[in-house]
């Protein structure tokens, strides 16, 4: 027996077919923004059943429900065919798959012990990990760490992967990435030394970092998109998935930051909403789809009394699967602390910025990499 959704197939007047689900689905249920939700339903669209019935062409439904964009009414049409991401129409997956899936995963260590140990070994694909905080305190610095730590190769315990950064503050710097990677290098040369290898396995080392963690690889992975206003980062992140296909080594999205653009180009705040839970939804699925690790960035705003807070409101608040805020520490040093995670405590763990990137600071008993 199947106990995975059967693909009985309902035929109307029109000789349209519908599967079970779509009978039955109703468009609460669909990753539809809340705005296009809301003018459906105003029009007595109810259920997936409701949309397809008399539309196979985004312009035919724009007819039906004149407050639709045509980009709207597009996403809808998508949405009502494919499902959950088409996770309604593959069935269940056990608890065990999902939990043997996550153990086989390789998180992308900071190179800060203390900063990974908060995080569970290192920010985890498949998901989204958010890092806010005050100007200065170290979030693009983390963001450039972790494009280089991605691509660490096999026998160092890494992805040997690819990023991409969308930069839309202009703050991601060729130089400061140089010195990261040349940093890690040594960091993993020193690894190399202290760990007792034959001769035989030392050369093997470093003819893998020769051949594929040289300085020049590293930042040959590292793919930058600028985008200057809003309109660019959003056709920057609708491309993003194709270029994921074309690139399949990609393991790591980072966005610095998701806030600039939605604070700046916005008076409509609940355009604003809508737009940004689009974003974030697409975000998640990007992760999901091809078990890769998006990290956001987030400024910080000031509430009432001198609080600072994470920006882009309550309702963002959620978008991130694991929220970390940072801080800043006594004699210069900075806090890391996990604000929000359904996998990981509420813990802080102390963090430095040096010339080779994020570590531990020097006075804090440091763990070994591994």
């Amino acid at each position: 027996s199947n106990f995975g959704l059967q693909h009985v197939h309902h035929t109307n007047a029109n000789n349209t077919n519908y599967s079970s689900w779509q009978s039955s689905y109703s468009l609460n249920a669909l990753p539809l923004s809340p705005t296009a939700r809301a003018k459906l339903q105003n029009f007595g669209f109810h259920s997936v059943q409701d949309v397809l019935r008399h539309h196979s062409l985004p312009v035919q439904l724009v007819k039906s429900v004149p407050s639709l964009t045509l980009d709207e009414a597009q996403d809808v049409l998508k949405a009502c065919r494919t499902g959950l991401d088409g996770f309604a129409l593959s069935g269940a997956k056990s608890a065990s798959e999902l939990l043997k899936k996550e153990r086989e995963r390789i998180p992308l260590v900071t190179f800060c012990a203390n900063m990974d140990a908060i995080l569970g070994g290192g920010v985890q694909t498949g998901e989204i990990t958010e890092f806010c905080g005050a100007p200065g305190v170290g979030k693009t610095q983390i963001g450039m760490q972790l494009a280089v730590s991605v691509q660490l190769p096999n026998e160092f315990s890494g992805n040997e992967g690819e990023c991409i950064y969308v930069d839309t503050e202009g703050s991601f710097t060729c130089d400061r990435c140089e010195d990261m990677a040349n940093g890690t290098r040594r960091y993993l040369e020193r690894r190399m030394r202290g760990m007792g290898c034959s001769e035989v396995e030392r050369k093997e080392f470093e003819e893998c970092l020769e051949k594929r963690f040289s300085v020049d690889m590293i930042l040959k992975r590292i793919h930058v998109f600028r985008c200057h206003e809003v309109t660019e980062l959003l056709a920057c992140l609708d491309y993003v998935p194709e270029f994921v296909k074309e690139h399949p080594k990609v393991k790591l999205v980072v966005i610095d930051s998701i806030a600039f653009h939605f604070r700046q180009d916005f008076d409509d705040m609940a355009l604003r909403a809508s737009i940004l839970a689009k974003t974030t939804n697409n975000l998640m699925s990007l992760a999901k789809k091809y078990d890769l690790a998006v990290v956001t960035i987030n400024q910080a705003t000031t509430k009432p009394g001198g609080r600072l807070a994470p920006a882009l409101g309550e309702s963002y608040a959620h978008a991130a699967t694991t929220r970390v805020a940072l801080s800043w520490g006594q004699e210069g040093n900075r806090i890391a602390y996990v604000a929000k995670s359904p996998r990981l405590a509420n813990r802080k763990g102390v963090y430095t910025i040096t010339g080779d990137g994020v570590r531990d600071p020097e006075n804090t008993n440091k763990r070994k990499f591994t």
